[in-house]
């Protein structure tokens, strides 16, 4: 019970954290790249402390840290930024739900590339996450017309999970997996924080000078909830009930999104978004369900924490 309430304390903390990125868009002076920027800056003297408390150490070899950067800069970085962006285009609970069907796609690339086999159950997981997906780009608010930047938003949060699940897989069959989640953490956010330091510079999208208080609290809760309090609560969960529970119940996390979008943004729900938002929690239940079965080789939910 103790496993059970924990990890879904962490998923309601990280679905609750998502709403507070936009809230530093706009007038406070922030956009999706300071806020990826932030949010790994801000955490690295907390996971730092963590890492210290715990005697682990910081030393790694050359093999790991090109994986490492691999890692951070396309697996972190790049999803993180991509799903901040479509915050910024669409609803922030439709966008993490979307994103949230990265289970599917990590699925789909062991099938691919590794030769996995696919029973009927994750056949099933995978139609009923598919049809989710078709919901939103085909029906998601058309009664007040379909937008260019509203479908823009809807495939980068797909995007975004693609690249997570590259993440994941690439997590697995690279061996990191194997090392303290705090220390991969930490230097998936050290290597971050440089490729969006850069990216930034260059773009002149880090617009650290033009922030607000606002948004400077807003991304100190937001990295703070993300870097500590969610993720402890759901390590300490996967020890206590194990990673296959652990991820049906993390799919508390998009439904959380939704229901502080709609208090916290004024984001609006509709029917439509609440049967696609079934399906693809449908999808994923069923999906882990099968993997839980099938002892599938990656498990997504026992490497890290969702993006963001």
């Amino acid at each position: 019970m103790k496993g059970i309430l924990l990890t879904m304390l962490s998923a309601i903390v990280f679905g609750f954290a998502f709403t507070l990125g936009p809230l530093t868009y706009g007038d406070a002076g922030s956009n999706p790249t300071t806020l990826t920027f932030l949010r790994n800056v801000l955490s690295l003297p907390i996971l730092y402390l963590i890492l210290v408390k715990q005697n682990i150490s910081l030393k790694i070899t050359g093999k790991e840290l090109v994986s490492l950067s691999i890692l951070g800069g396309i697996g972190n970085a790049f999803t993180t930024l991509l799903l901040f962006i479509s915050f910024a285009l669409i609803d922030v609970g439709v966008a993490t739900t979307i994103h949230f069907i990265y289970p599917v796609f990590v699925t789909i690339g062991c099938v691919l590339f590794y030769k996995e086999s696919l029973g009927l159950q994750k056949v099933i997981a995978l139609l009923i996450s598919t049809a989710g997906i078709a919901c939103f780009f085909f029906g998601v608010d058309m009664s007040q017309g379909f937008s260019g930047d509203m479908f823009l938003g809807l495939v980068l949060a797909l995007v975004s999970g693609v690249t997570y699940a590259f993440y994941i897989v690439y997590m697995d069959k690279s061996g990191m997996k194997n090392q303290p989640v705090f220390k991969i953490t930490f230097y998936v956010a050290l290597v971050s924080t440089v490729a969006m330091g850069i990216y930034g510079t260059i773009t002149g999208e880090l617009t650290l000078s033009t922030l607000t208080p606002k948004a400077w609290i807003l991304s100190a809760i937001f990295s703070l909830l993300c870097t500590v309090v969610a993720l402890s609560l759901l390590q300490v969960g996967i020890k206590l009930i194990g990673a296959s529970t652990a991820a049906i119940l993390t799919t508390l996390e998009p439904i959380t999104s939704i229901i502080f979008g709609v208090i916290l943004l004024g984001e609006s729900m509709t029917m439509i978004k609440v049967v696609a938002c079934a399906l693809i929690m449908l999808g994923v239940v069923v999906l882990s369900l099968a993997k839980e079965k099938n002892k599938t080789p990656v498990e997504p939910d026992k490497v890290l924490v969702p993006a963001g």
